[in-house]
């Protein structure tokens, strides 16, 4: 069985070091190896430099042509598996347009650092260490994209970053990591239940995002609904999806006209519906509205430009989120 692990490189914290104003992507693939000194023997890397940009650089069209390169390398018979190193601040968009996008049962495993390579007790040798060992591990095999840092190996569908600094930024509400790392062994606890719909990586981003909040007018979602050529909306709705009072109203109007909007919680976790009549997700559901369960806005901001880029109906898009 293949053992050679592709190492895609695109810059990020875990890449940085420290410059005259600040720390900045400066590592490659190989400089990143290097730091893995004699853990790295017996490894079979490949390593592949997609980019040298920070995470707040990464946009959804970025994402679908590193999504390309991921699929070709996992193509390759002699590959087991692959790790893309990633800016945190859009790692987990990134893996799930993968997880969405890319067909392969081989793992792509996804890490990062949340210090920089010049801070003591930087963490980047040791995440990137770990995603390598589970991208070539066959138990990873089937899962989708996996995130894989603070030794703890997560799913990209539920994966989300909880903290801006701590080394433990990122958790997965809904479920808790699948598995985790000791002693440098993966172990997988659970799998996700829910099945993956794989789409082609097509992007439409006439998309528009507003949320929710307190005494928020409601010319402020007039102003997302005016953007021209919209085509759809995701709202990051109080709670387990309500909106102001105001709002209720032109969101069940946008749906009637054809406009796809997606219904999410700020909190960015749990189910989207209620028993409420004031502005409620029961009754913006029954309007037209789809609910983005257990998802936080940017995610779902991805999966509705993914769903219209693949031109899905709206019984098609319904089920892609609340079903899948």
């Amino acid at each position: 069985m293949a053992q050679k692990v592709a190492v895609i490189t695109t810059g990020g914290t875990i890449s940085t070091l420290e410059g005259p104003g600040g720390a900045v992507p400066r590592r490659g693939g190989a400089e990143l190896l290097e730091q893995l000194g004699e853990a790295a023997r017996g490894l079979e890397v490949e390593l592949i430099e997609f980019a040298k940009i920070p995470g707040c650089e990464m946009a959804p069209q970025r994402m679908a042509e590193l999504a390309a390169v991921v699929s070709r390398e996992l193509s390759r018979g002699e590959i087991a598996g692959a790790v893309v190193t990633h800016g945190t601040d859009t790692i987990e968009e990134s893996a799930f347009f993968c997880h969405m996008t890319v067909a392969s049962e081989k793992p792509v495993v996804f890490t990062g650092s949340m210090r920089t390579g010049s801070e003591l007790s930087w963490d980047g040798p040791r995440n990137l260490l770990d995603a390598i060992r589970v991208a070539r591990w066959p138990r990873a095999r089937g899962h989708g994209a996996l995130l894989v840092m603070n030794e703890e190996i997560h799913s990209a569908r539920f994966v989300t970053k909880g903290n801006g600094l701590a080394l433990g930024a990122f958790h997965s509400p809904a479920c808790g990591p699948l598995g985790r790392i000791y002693n440098g062994e993966p172990m997988l606890f659970t799998a996700p239940a829910l099945a993956r719909r794989i789409v082609e990586p097509k992007l439409d981003s006439n998309v528009a995002t507003v949320t929710a909040l307190s005494g928020e007018p409601v010319a402020t979602l007039g102003e997302a609904l005016a953007r021209p050529g919209l085509r759809g909306l995701i709202v990051a709705g109080f709670g387990s999806g309500r909106v102001p009072l105001g709002w209720v109203k032109p969101l069940a109007e946008a749906a009637r006209s054809g406009v796809s909007v997606v219904l999410a919680s700020r909190t960015g976790a749990g189910a989207v519906d209620d028993p409420y009549g004031y502005g409620g997700a029961h009754y913006l559901r029954s309007a037209g509205l789809v609910a983005a369960h257990e998802m936080p806005a940017p995610k779902a901001r991805l999966k509705l430009m993914l769903a219209l880029g693949n031109a899905m109906d709206s019984a098609t898009m319904r089920e892609f989120f609340e079903n899948e």
